[in-house]
């Protein structure tokens, strides 16, 4: 239930992100850097910029302030924020469905809650198997009503296929559901909390230990007699009884040995941390990726079909002239051969497209429909461009070859410290009954024995383990600093190429713009031409494939832009705020 909540919560959060924008600046004056159906990009200066969103048609929302409280229910808030709409009011009844669901499972949370605090207290035996019975009665019925939860919200997900039918979502409201569904990101969590919990268990060493041991002992004594003839002549001691005892042992003086397990493990709790946020990155930048491709291949796949399409008409009309004899052959077969290489590349363009389908689904968990009407990402999405020379010193395959040396640094600190004597206190408390007592001959006698003891423990040699352990830890350490070493340079050549190509695709575009506008122009110049009778049909065929070719590449280049500021993000480190 705790993470339905967080899935309402998230996708509300990024609505709001989207909705709402900041006050104009006092004395700043916004500009409209880009504008679509669906936002507006604004910028003021160089260091603040803003993205307004514009409701579609039929769905009014009006920004309000965030909730004060965080015990509020945010989907009565999101309902609120929503007016009734042609186009919101099924996605309305399936919020007040599952807020239903969500206050049926709190209050058996509760009453689940009240029971385990009743089983706590003390009460009489007889009480105590209703008590049981009750609580595992409550145990079922929210085990029960979870599972209707999950089937609903997996129902929920899986008819996002069907929804793409009739539109579109954005895709930063996708994103944060397929963040938390992803079976790597659930693995890194586990892991994660695996970590924390070794964690947790090594403070343990600096508590006393308590041990409790009971046992029944028999005990025969067989000694020679002194002063005996013949000498076999021996005594029989036997004698038997209970013994109870229990040890307080407390470490007083370890030479850093606990200090060092520790730190050791809180470098690996931060380590699982970072391959946590490693994955989260991979997985957003996968998404974008097949988000952006599936686009440059249907971008190219169209294109294609509209040059085939023109090549196949341009030869119609060929063959026709060349029928009343007012047309080459030579022309005829020239644009027949246009025609067949440009029938090729469209069907290699589908299978790239059909390629770019397949991996969008595995990425995304649902089949694409209506490819032409999907939302571009914002160019923003994962914050504003960072700038030429920003340091990789945040990126998080580093950070984690860091903890990497750390690592190594407590291990190689705790071989130093099995060379050193530890002291610990012992505190005992023994009893003895029957005859193990002293007493003989009856079975109520009863012993007690306190010891109090402070022991220092020095391991002088052992066969030149410690010494071994510490020249491997010792390598180990040198190890992980040349791998640190290697991952930053690499890491360092990773941006400046990322840098690199993101400059030169983006001056590209106003090449590729400039093209644009010219292939047009001189494709209306030629027809013009060819209808007056200056131009052959191969000119005006040759022209229109020119422009339909460069406005493809300058569609699927403006693509490009946007990978590759995606790419310095995730070579920064700086894939976060979207998480």
């Amino acid at each position: 239930m705790k993470k339905l909540v967080h899935y309402i919560l998230i996708a509300i959060m990024f609505h709001w992100n989207i909705a709402a924008f900041a006050e104009d600046s006092e004395g700043c004056k916004w500009e409209t850097v880009e504008e679509t159906k669906t936002y507006i990009q604004e910028k003021c200066g160089d260091n603040q910029a803003r993205i307004r969103s514009i409701p579609p048609e039929g769905l009014d929302i009006t920004v309000v302030e965030a909730p004060k409280s965080n015990k509020e229910n945010p989907i009565k808030q999101f309902k609120d924020k929503v007016e009734e709409a042609p186009t919101a009011t099924a996605k309305v009844k399936k919020l007040e469905k599952i807020e239903q669901e969500v206050i049926s499972t709190e209050d058996k949370v509760k009453e689940h809650i009240e029971n385990k605090q009743l089983a706590e207290t003390p009460v009489e035996e007889t009480q105590k198997p209703i008590i049981k019975e009750e609580i595992a009665k409550v145990k079922e019925e929210k085990k029960a009503d979870e599972k209707l939860v999950k089937e609903a919200t997996e129902k929920e997900w899986a008819d996002v296929d069907a929804d793409q039918k009739v539109s579109w979502m954005q895709f930063h409201e996708l994103l944060p559901r397929l963040i938390v569904e992803n079976e790597k990101v659930k693995a890194a969590e586990l892991d994660y909390e695996a970590a924390t919990e070794t964690l947790k268990s090594e403070y343990s060493a600096y508590y006393p230990q308590v041990t409790v041991s009971i046992g029944t002992n028999h005990e025969d004594d067989r000694t020679p007699a002194k002063g005996t003839h013949p000498a076999n002549t021996i005594t029989h001691d036997s004698k038997h009884g209970i013994q109870k005892s229990i040890t307080v042992t407390q470490m007083i003086w370890d030479a850093g040995r606990t200090n060092s397990v520790i730190d050791k493990a809180k470098a690996t709790a931060q380590q699982a941390h970072y391959r946590l946020e490693l994955v989260k990155e991979d997985v957003v930048i996968e998404a974008i990726f097949a988000w952006l491709n599936l686009q440059k291949a249907y971008n190219t796949h169209e294109a294609n079909k509209k040059v085939e399409s023109n090549a196949k008409i341009t030869l119609a009309m060929t063959i026709e002239k060349v029928k009343n004899g007012q047309g080459s052959k030579l022309e005829q077969l020239q644009i027949e051969q246009q025609y067949r290489t440009f029938q090729t590349l469209s069907m290699t363009s589908r299978l790239g497209l059909d390629s770019a389908i397949q991996r969008f689904q595995n990425v995304w968990r649902w089949k694409p429909h209506n490819i032409a009407e999907m939302p571009k990402p914002l160019a923003d999405a994962l914050g504003i461009i960072p700038v030429q020379g920003t340091p990789v010193s945040n990126n998080t395959s580093l950070r984690i070859a860091r903890m990497d040396i750390t690592i190594a640094q407590e291990q190689l600190n705790y071989d130093k410290a099995e060379f050193k004597p530890r002291i610990d206190g012992k505190l005992s408390y023994t009893e003895k009954e029957g005859e193990l007592s002293g007493g003989y001959d009856t079975d109520d006698a009863q012993k007690e024995e306190w010891r109090g003891d402070i022991t220092m423990t020095w391991k002088l040699f052992g066969g030149f383990k410690n010494t071994h352990i510490t020249n491997a830890d010792t390598v180990r350490l040198r190890s992980a600093q040349m791998k640190h070493s290697d991952i930053l340079r690499t890491t360092q050549e990773q941006f400046d190429n990322a840098w690199n190509n993101y400059v030169l695709v983006e001056k590209n575009l106003q090449t590729l713009k400039r093209t644009v506008e010219i292939n047009d122009e001189m494709y209306k110049l030629t027809l013009a031409d060819f209808q007056a009778g200056n131009s052959p049909i191969m000119a005006v065929f040759g022209m229109k494939t020119a422009h339909l070719i460069s406005e493809v590449a300058y569609l699927n280049a403006q693509i490009d832009w946007q990978i590759s500021r995606y790419q310095l993000h995730k070579v920064l480190g700086l894939v976060d705020p979207i998480l």
